[in-house]
């Protein structure tokens, strides 16, 4: 039996309903006890994920994956923070997700702008948001569009070409205003009864992981994903470190986790078959799942 604690539904930028993802993971052949659904952002999606579970022979777990204000002098660059077993109708969380959701929307309109006006790909934003058909507008939303238009502008380049030009750093980035610094993050989750959770670790670019580790533990997290899919994540996927990250990774944060008392986490980050990920392909051990019961 296995677990899977990072899940995406349409209402972020994954494909499936929440009540899909349910279905899903109940006819896995992994033969999945739990799930959370994390989506970007937002919980629009909890109402539906545990309303449609309760009668079904799963167990359900309530989250939320934030996204935090770029430091780049503590080498906080697209660093997330997962929240598990949230109280998912805390006005107070509401309130503050739909600042931050505010500050996505209007970055994502700006960069599809500047792709526009500066560059001359063929793209808007209302093609953009119909792809995502919700309001949590992400990159890979952006890519999606820039593919599908303008085929002879981006051949030759991947995803994790385009990905990066819209990226900190990237010629057509432009700045989102986060709501949300490192320790913000922790603190709204812990005030709504979750635990704050670093999530997929092995991704971020950082001169000594251990190190990044120690600083967001002094910040407040209490556990950290160990099982994740690095092979087909940025910034491993298509690349010669893609299977030296998925054999090494996992076990390294295992260890970190064993060092410093973490709560252990993980999943596939499945978001509807993109990537060539499975719901519960990373597949997290179920002795996991008494930290979150």
């Amino acid at each position: 039996m296995m677990i899977d604690f990072h899940l995406h539904s349409k209402f972020s930028d994954g494909l499936d309903s929440p009540s899909q993802l349910i279905n899903q993971a109940i006819n896995s052949n992994i033969g999945l006890k739990a799930i959370a659904l994390t989506d970007h952002d937002t919980i629009e999606g909890l109402q539906e994920f545990i309303e449609y579970g309760e009668d079904k022979d799963i167990i359900l777990i309530p989250g939320v994956e934030i996204s935090i204000k770029h430091e780049l002098e503590r080498e906080i660059k697209d660093v997330h923070i997962i929240g598990l077993n949230i109280d998912f109708t805390s006005l107070k969380l509401i309130q503050r997700l739909k600042e931050q959701l505010k500050g996505r929307i209007e970055q994502k309109e700006k960069i599809c702008n500047r792709l526009r006006d500066e560059f001359d790909y063929e793209i808007t934003f209302e093609e953009v948001k119909k792809t995502a058909g919700s309001n949590s507008i992400g990159r890979p939303h952006i890519v999606e569009v820039l593919i599908n238009n303008n085929p002879d502008r981006v051949k030759g380049k991947t995803k994790n070409d385009l990905f990066k030009m819209i990226s900190l750093g990237g010629v057509a980035y432009v700045h989102r205003e986060f709501k949300f610094t490192l320790e913000d993050a922790i603190e709204l989750i812990d005030s709504v009864g979750a635990i704050p959770i670093l999530a997929h670790p092995g991704i971020y670019e950082v001169k000594n992981r251990k190190k990044f580790v120690e600083m967001c533990i002094k910040a407040g997290i209490k556990g950290i994903e160990i099982e994740y899919t690095y092979a087909k994540n940025r910034p491993f996927n298509g690349t010669e470190k893609a299977n030296w990250a998925q054999n090494f990774l996992p076990d390294y944060y295992r260890k970190i986790a064993d060092n410093f008392n973490l709560l252990k986490s993980g999943g596939s980050d499945y978001h509807g078959g993109k990537k060539g990920i499975e719901i519960g392909e990373a597949r997290v051990p179920i002795e996991y799942l008494k930290y979150y019961i």
